[in-house]
């Protein structure tokens, strides 16, 4: 991989790669998952303890090493073991269980999961005698020309518990100086036993995928991101171009909700029915009520409230939580505010750090000036307040309910409820209609 990051943990889809295939392991619901690491793959322990019990193989000596690693770990109860290499991360929980299925009806010694391709390439090569398979030859050690499709192996398979005990210790050392597990179906096929002792089980050609360099990291990738585009269509999403759009592993999407070109939905983002995103948008570890619409517009670690829309051209910022009906126009930056229902912020304002009420008019050009150099200020602004166009508001400050600003205005000072303020700095002139009599022009 060339990679400072271990193999492993390179994202696919919003996930680390080992992730889909811990995933897939769990929901054919084990009895027990054993991931075995190594030091180039340490961190993986922290954040599958909880998940996993962990093995460790102190030096990399091979996968049939990686399984002898394994065992010390694995409980007494269990009575078969299935192998999953952690850079395979296109297998699917209906390939495992169908492994499974195929192995109880059979009740061979172990199966093994095929796929057949036109090339060998690097995989390994089942041998067979008659209908048995004897043994499976690495791609290194075979000289044999292959004319048309070949059944190669993927290098999963689902071994006897007990069988595997004693026998992982017969595996002999490569030139290459590793043990390989593929060497059990050679010492399988020399053991006694009622019917076949090895089952081949086939599988699509794209689960055999391991992973080894970027190239085939963006292979796999797009094969995960079709799969899941394909779940959400399927649920009744609308993906205008599935071409273009991108869609993270763990993104859930209500129905009806329609998704334009361009559009890239990440982390745990939750979308709910109704919604209109795109083209061109990117949504982060966000979270959208329903009918929601966002045009060419970046959110991240946003709430959005029913029926609000934002852009074209608008950038909210993690912490932003906006109400019901709010409607953000073209750019617009919002950052840790929060906005009540109703409210209208039309076009190229920025507010950070602020609290907005409900039924709120918030004039073009209004900033929130919300850093002094050293610390960040809050900013409140009441219900039914307008703000009229580039108000600078000079944090902290606060806007009382029912009050005005006059464009141009820098805000330094607290405006009361129902007040009128304008001028630099602003100072009051009357009440609104809101407010009591008018007041006296300040001196």
């Amino acid at each position: 991989m060339r990679s400072a990051l271990p193999k492993v943990l390179h994202p696919i889809a919003g996930l680390p790669m080992i992730e889909h295939v811990v995933r897939a392991a769990e929901a054919i619901q084990p009895g027990q998952i054993v991931l075995t690491i190594g030091p180039t793959s340490a961190s993986l322990r922290e954040p599958y303890t909880d998940r996993a019990d962990i093995a460790w193989q102190a030096d990399p000596l091979g996968t049939g090493d990686a399984a002898r690693a394994a065992l010390p770990v694995l409980r007494d109860d269990i009575a078969w073991v299935m192998v999953i290499f952690g850079d395979h991360p296109i297998v699917d929980p209906v390939t495992l269980q169908q492994l499974i299925d195929q192995t109880r009806a059979a009740e061979p010694i172990l199966s093994t999961v095929a796929v057949v391709l036109d090339e060998p390439g690097p995989y390994g090569r089942y041998r067979t005698t008659g209908n048995r398979i004897v043994a499976i030859v690495e791609a290194h050690e075979d000289d044999r020309e292959y004319d048309g499709p070949v059944p190669v192996n993927s290098g999963m398979c689902l071994i006897r518990a007990g069988w595997l005990r004693e026998h992982v210790g017969r595996l002999t050392r490569s030139p290459k100086g590793e043990y390989y597990l593929t060497e059990l179906v050679a010492l399988a096929a020399l053991t006694e036993w009622p019917r076949d002792q090895v089952l081949l089980v086939r599988a699509e050609p794209e689960v055999a995928w391991g992973i080894n360099d970027r190239t085939e990291l963006a292979r796999a990738e797009r094969v995960i991101r079709e799969r899941i585009l394909r779940r959400h269509m399927l649920a009744g999403v609308t993906i205008v171009d599935p071409a273009s759009t991108w869609i993270d592993a763990d993104v859930t999407i209500g129905q009806d909700t329609r998704i334009e070109p361009g559009t890239t939905l990440r982390g745990r983002t939750t979308i709910g029915a109704g919604c209109r995103l795109g083209p061109q948008t990117v949504i982060e570890d966000a979270v959208l009520g329903d009918d929601v619409t966002i045009r060419a517009s970046w959110i991240e670690q946003s709430e959005i409230g029913n029926g609000t829309d934002i852009g074209p051209y608008s950038h909210l910022r993690p912490g932003v939580r906006l109400a019901a009906h709010v409607h953000v126009g073209n750019y617009v930056e919002m950052k840790n505010a929060r906005v009540g229902s109703g409210t209208q912020i039309g076009h190229v304002s920025y507010l950070g750090d602020a609290e907005i009420g409900e039924r709120v008019n918030v004039g073009a050009g209004t900033i929130t000036c919300n850093f002094d150099g050293q610390n960040k200020h809050q900013t409140t602004i009441g219900d039914d307040v307008f703000v009229g166009s580039d108000t600078m508001l000079v944090a902290p400050v606060e806007l009382g309910d029912g009050s005005r600003t006059g464009a141009g205005s820098v805000v330094t000072k607290p405006v009361q409820p129902g007040q009128l303020v304008v001028g630099v700095p602003a100072r009051p002139i009357r009440r609104t209609r809101r407010g009591a009599a008018a007041d006296k022009p300040s001196e």
